[in-house]
Formats: structure tokens, C-alpha cells, sequence
């Protein structure tokens, strides 16, 4: 089994602290910010609208995964400890709240300015699993996002409570991975608008839901089943409905995003 005892800082300036949680995140954005430019050229999506959503996304994206964390993970302790909220260094984000408000963002952006809404789903939601892929390594540096106890080979201990546990963050890693390579092909062959967000909804909505079963982290639960599984299976619905239903997007995407 594995024994490691991550040290969460990188550096210390006196007082001052710099996370590795921090660098993997910066690191992780600012690799899909290249790769989005390098991917989007002759896709029909314009520089300047990219450069504007990257600002938008960044703060929308951070504060909708924090609010999440924070109203479905641990609300019970930052309800009695609120100035904690904001130390986002610490760990404490949920991806499920950054794509929601991704696509909040996206959409009314590309709504004001008459954009093809689709489009630019399919280049952000492209790049997501290889951002998580790296994200889950900041995880690592925390000791968060840790499963069930195991006695399996790569089963790895968590000072905190004293027992070797599921490396979840090392399996979201590969799948997230592997996830990315297989959007990538898709994404350079012939495809519809919108297909390559919806099955980036679709496998990260099942890769979340299986990681559920292992997960042992506090979370909202409905009739004892994890809120972010169901959320999970919302976005595996959802995206299943357009993709072999609905596949022409007539009803609520034609109306609401392509117009």
C-alpha cells in the first residue's frame, strides 16, 4: 500500500503561504486557455470572445464550485465559521458547481453577443476533463477526496485518519485522462454542434456517479442517496435525451441556445 505524507505548501515567504493547490489550478487553466487556442482556430470561434469568457469563467466558475462545495459538502462548518468560505486554498471546490455556472456564463455571454452558443460549449467542454485530470492532484497535496477504507495495493493512507483508504482523486485523474483523449478524437473528426458538450456531460455524469459509491466525504443527502449523485444522473439523463431522442435539438436547446 502506499504511504506518502503530502505537505500542502510549496513555499513560505514569512507569513505568507503558497499552496500547491493554488499552482496546480493556475497550471491547469492556463494549459487549457493554450489548448483552446490552439483547437479553436477554423472552428468559428472568435479570439477576442474567447479571451473575454476566459475572464468571465475563471470568476464564475471558481465562486459557482465554492458555493456549491459549501452549500452541499460542508455547510453544517462554514455556516458557524464563514470567513472560512474564502480561503479557496485550502481546498473545498465542486467541479458540478463550476459547470453550472460554466454554462450559465457561456450561455448568456454568447446570447448577448449573437453567438453560436454551441460552439463554444464544444471548445470549453473539451478541455474540462484534462483540467480536472490535473485539478485532482491539488486534492492529493490536501489529502481530500479520499474514499473508503481499503486494503487494496494502491490503497492510500490519510494522516488524518490513520487508515489507508481509495485513491479517488488518482482514479478521477485517469479516467478524466483518458475521457479528454477520447473528446479530442471526436473533436477533430466532422461533428455536430453541441456533441461534444453533451458527451462531455454524459461521461463525466458517469464517472461521477460510479465515483459516488466510494466517496465517504459529508454531503447532502436525499432519501439517503448523495446529492452529487444525483446530479450526476441528471446530467447523464439530460444528455442522453439530446443525443439519441432529441437529436436534433428541436425543443429546448433549438429554441433557448441556437436562436
Amino acid at each position: 500500500m502506499i504511504n506518502v505524507n503530502p505537505n500542502p505548501t510549496l513555499i513560505k515567504f514569512g507569513n505568507i503561504n503558497i499552496y500547491f493547490y493554488g499552482i496546480i489550478l493556475v497550471f491547469g487553466i492556463s494549459l487549457c486557455m493554450y489548448l483552446i487556442e490552439k483547437l479553436s482556430k477554423d472552428r468559428g470561434v472568435e479570439e477576442d470572445h474567447l479571451e473575454n469568457l476566459y475572464f468571465y469563467l475563471i470568476i464564475f466558475g471558481i465562486i459557482g464550485a465554492r458555493i456549491y462545495s459549501v452549500l452541499f459538502f460542508d455547510f453544517k462548518y462554514y455556516r458557524y465559521n464563514f470567513w472560512e468560505i474564502f480561503k479557496i486554498w485550502q481546498g473545498g471546490i465542486a467541479i458540478q458547481g463550476a459547470i453550472i455556472t460554466g454554462v450559465l456564463t457561456i450561455y448568456l455571454y454568447c446570447k448577448k453577443h449573437k453567438l453560436n452558443t454551441l460552439k463554444y460549449f464544444d471548445i470549453f467542454a473539451l478541455v474540462l476533463p484534462l483540467g480536472q485530470a490535473i485539478g485532482r492532484w491539488g486534492n492529493f497535496f490536501n489529502e481530500e477526496l479520499y474514499g473508503k477504507i481499503s486494503n487494496l495495493p494502491w490503497a492510500i493512507y490519510i494522516q488524518k485518519t490513520g487508515f489507508h483508504h481509495h485513491p479517488i482523486f488518482i482514479y478521477e485523474f485517469i479516467l478524466s485522462l483518458l475521457f479528454f483523449f477520447v473528446l479530442l478524437k471526436v473533436f477533430k473528426k466532422q461533428h455536430k454542434d453541441g456533441k461534444i458538450f453533451l458527451f462531455y456531460i454524459l461521461g463525466y455524469g458517469i464517472i461521477r456517479f460510479f465515483m459516488e459509491f466510494l466517496r465517504i466525504d459529508d454531503s447532502l443527502k436525499i432519501f439517503g442517496i448523495r446529492f452529487p449523485q444525483i446530479m450526476a444522473f441528471i446530467f447523464i439523463m439530460v444528455s442522453l435525451y439530446f443525443l439519441f431522442v432529441d437529436k436534433k435539438y428541436k425543443k429546448l436547446l433549438n429554441y433557448y441556445i441556437i436562436k
